[in-house]
């Protein structure tokens, strides 16, 4: 008899609350003033900040398996306890993404910031809201980290791949780097891209969970590799502009020509590597999809042969029973006609 225990309402709202606590906690930091944009109108925290998140993100996750194999999942079922809880995340998700959506696009369509060629760190760069939603998109890497544990607490090992840990630990430096040495202009981007494939990604995580199909489900990862791709052509284009169209050197409201590069080079690696290891696993799934297609195809042949065999085996059969009834039919007729001869005599 199982011991594990179908969790009461009160622990699925509880953990459930727990989690809005730390959204809450998360959105206090990630929302500074408007007037107070980290890294334009405000300091930027120092490196020590994604470090030590990244540090205890790394450490945390074994940590985490430990407790739910050998505490949690023996006593309850973990999928159950955390519905609402994903449920209330992944929503959250997509209408934060969505913001960072519509606050870029409102900055370049109605607010005047320039679709290409600016590193400017005044003026527009503050007045659009661009960069600001930029910081918040950062901030969401560090929540982000709770894709991982809800993959961890439901027992999905085999989801927590190489290519997961890699993505969510490079990604927070990435855009940390981009925001203290270059946060104005173009850095918009990559951001606005990454917020719209993360609207379709997590829509369809809180369709899964409410049973609902997702159209989209399967174009998910060609949309990812689009994406990279996308990152990749714009910012070696914004280099050719900015080589070409604007001042190299450094000035009061502008990095360097010399530190935009590094920070498009960070980016390209980023998107590069993320790029070749998303192919992988893509083709992987793909790979796998048309084997177990194959294998199904091939055990339809087979038991069509095996009919096929039964078929014949069965025709045989009845054939032969027929020719041995059709011998006794026969035999039995001429011992009544033998009969009959006897008596008639």
């Amino acid at each position: 008899m199982s011991s594990i225990q179908a969790p009461t309402m009160l622990a699925r709202y509880t953990t459930a609350s727990i989690l809005i606590g730390f959204i809450a906690l998360w959105s206090y930091h990630a929302f500074p003033d408007r007037n107070a944009t980290p890294s334009l109108t405000a300091p930027i925290h120092s490196y020590t900040v994604p470090l030590v998140l990244s540090v205890f993100y790394l450490v945390s996750l074994p940590i985490l398996k430990y407790i739910t194999d050998n505490y949690l999942a023996k006593k309850y079922d973990m999928k159950l306890l955390l519905t609402e809880s994903m449920v209330i995340y992944n929503v959250a998700q997509v209408f934060l993404n969505g913001w960072m959506v519509f606050a870029i696009i409102d900055a370049l369509v109605n607010k005047g910031h320039p679709f290409v060629g600016t590193r400017s760190l005044v003026g527009i760069a503050v007045e659009s809201g661009s960069s600001y939603a930029v910081w918040v998109h950062y901030c969401d890497k560090y929540l982000e980290f709770f894709d991982t544990y809800f993959m961890v607490l439901r027992g999905k090992m085999d989801q927590v791949s190489f290519l997961h840990i890699y993505h969510h630990t490079t990604i927070a430096w990435a855009w940390w780097i981009a925001l203290r040495f270059s946060p104005g202009g173009d850095i918009y981007f990559g951001a606005l891209l990454n917020s719209i494939i993360h609207v379709m990604m997590y829509s369809y995580y809180a369709l899964a969970l409410l049973k609902v199909s997702c159209p989209w489900k399967r174009y998910l990862t060609q949309a990812q590799l689009l994406q990279f791709t996308s990152v990749v052509i714009y910012t070696i284009y914004t280099a050719y502009q900015h080589y070409h169209y604007t001042e190299h050197e450094a000035t009061d409201t502008q990095p360097s020509l010399a530190t935009y590069y590094f920070c498009a080079g960070v980016q390209v690696f980023e998107m590069v590597s993320l790029f070749v290891l998303f192919s992988i696993f893509y083709k992987r799934s793909y790979s796998k999809k048309n084997k177990a297609i194959k294998k199904e195809e091939e055990s339809e042949d087979q038991c069509h042969k095996a009919m096929g065999e039964i078929s014949i085996a069965t025709k045989d059969v009845v054939g032969h029973a027929a020719k041995e009834g059709g011998k006794f039919v026969a035999s039995a007729s001429n011992v009544v006609k033998r009969t009959g001869t006897t008596r008639a005599m």
